[in-house]
């Protein structure tokens, strides 16, 4: 109409959706998680299937004393650290086994047991990423699994170190968050393979020179 000047129709950015604010903290994921979400129920079943195995061989040959470290040497610590730590939620004492092989009397270097225990924790922590890759609702209604997933998204590396060199039971939650958030694994076996040898080294140089105070958080 003359004399009426039209206001311009101001543009409308696309409204982002909730899910983009709430969605849990993630990584960028490959071909191999595709793989996964595909296959979703029959990897599943291959994952808990191995940590069954884990848990019931692994307790059976410890019971048993197959898994004695003071007998089967380095060796046994990096077993019955794959073992354990493969067990996921039902850890088996491995850190307490390389402490207790470490002491003077049986003769083993505990450096050299320190690094074959931390390998094989490290190696058995992968039923826990990978549990948590292909299944991110594992643990999600855990209490600490928003804490320790929001710090692994802030921190990267660091929090899995920190979370893999002190004694604590939940590691195996930062384990499958990691996995759930598609944290790199050759980045996640660095940072918790550090972290564990740190452990390792601590924990069986206390069990060598018998620090009590040590010996008491394992």
């Amino acid at each position: 109409m003359p004399g009426v000047v039209e206001q311009p129709t101001p543009e409308i950015e696309p409204a982002q959706g909730h899910d983009a604010a709430d969605a849990t903290p993630s990584f960028t994921r490959g071909g191999f998680a595709e793989f996964i979400l595909r296959h979703r129920r029959a990897y599943q079943v291959v994952i808990w299937s191995v940590v069954i195995v884990a848990v019931v061989g692994g307790t059976i040959s410890w019971l048993s004393g197959g898994l004695d470290v003071e007998n089967t040497g380095y060796l046994g610590a990096f077993v019955v650290n794959v073992v354990g730590s493969a067990a996921v939620i039902v850890p088996l004492p491995g850190l307490i086994a390389v402490t207790a092989a470490a002491a003077p009397s049986f003769g083993l270097n505990f450096a050299l047991l320190a690094t074959a225990g931390a390998a094989g924790s490290t190696i058995g922590e992968l039923t826990g990423y990978l549990a948590g890759y292909g299944s991110q609702g594992v643990v999600q209604k855990s209490r600490y699994y928003s804490r320790i997933s929001g710090w692994i998204a802030r921190r990267g590396g660091f929090a899995l170190f920190v979370l893999a060199a002190t004694p604590n039971p939940i590691f195996d939650i930062g384990g499958i968050a990691a996995g759930s958030m598609g944290y790199p694994i050759s980045r996640f076996f660095l940072w918790v393979g550090l972290g564990k040898l740190v452990k390792f080294l601590v924990f069986a140089f206390a069990g060598r020179q018998g620090i009590q105070w040590l010996l008491d958080l394992v």
